[in-house]
């Protein structure tokens, strides 16, 4: 596994928030909510079982995840296989992040020989977390695979950035009072999805690329520059 690197940073530029703040209401008032989470899981299931606790970093409160030491075995293979599975045949996969919300940095592999590496996952669930509570959920390794698929097909090197990643209940509660088209029971609040964009790329070639996978849910905002991504049955929106 290549050194991941992880620099929190305590004090959050306000300018960051105001760029960023139109990326959390998904859509305009009114607008139909696609990110809805039905109760059911697919794919992959993991084996970890997680249990909050705090520490204390720089004086600040976190929740760390603490899983079972047990790997998670790759489960045999699915049909129909997409395009984009053929990524998941490789023995390797990495992914990089950087959240501009908290100045997080990370380059890690993920899954080698067969098997998900835990700490690797503990480390992505850390800098996808509720920024603005420090909860931390475990993210769904299906969820990386699409984003593993996505950066094959496109190529790419640089990081992911990540504008939403895991929202806890009381987060998406708030912004679902302020904004109609945050979904009550959002893919968020279960590690299931994520909303990214990549520096100096065309938001329309990222969107195009993910509908391509034919997987998941991918929703176009580019009046709020990012793609939606989550874990449940594929579908597109633009919004």
């Amino acid at each position: 596994m290549t050194v991941a690197s992880r620099s929190a940073k305590s004090a959050r530029p306000d300018h960051g928030h105001a760029r960023l703040a139109s990326a959390d209401q998904h859509g305009a008032p009114n607008s139909r909510v696609h990110d809805v989470y039905g109760g059911k899981k697919h794919g992959v299931t993991t084996e970890y079982h997680y249990a909050n606790r705090h520490s204390y970093h720089g004086g600040r409160v976190h929740s760390e995840i603490q899983p079972i030491q047990r790997d998670l075995v790759l489960p045999g293979p699915r049909e129909p296989m997409f395009l984009a599975d053929r990524g998941r045949l490789v023995n390797h996969r990495s992914l990089a992040f950087q959240n501009p919300h908290t100045g997080d940095h990370l380059n890690l592999t993920y899954f080698e020989k067969g098997r998900y590496l835990s700490d690797a996952l503990n480390e992505i669930s850390f800098l996808l977390r509720d920024h603005r509570t420090d909860d931390v959920h475990p993210i769904d390794p299906e969820l990386l695979d699409q984003l593993h698929d996505l950066k094959q097909m496109l190529g790419l090197s640089q990081p992911f950035d990540v504008i939403c990643g895991y929202r806890s209940p009381l987060t998406n509660a708030k912004l679902h009072a302020e904004h109609s088209g945050v979904a009550n029971n959002s893919f968020h609040m279960y590690g299931r999805a994520v909303d990214i964009r990549i520096e100096r790329f065309d938001l329309r070639r990222i969107h195009n690329a993910a509908v391509a996978m034919h997987r998941g849910g991918v929703g176009y905002y580019p009046d709020s520059n990012f793609i939606h991504l989550d874990t449940g049955t594929f579908r597109t929106w633009s919004l």
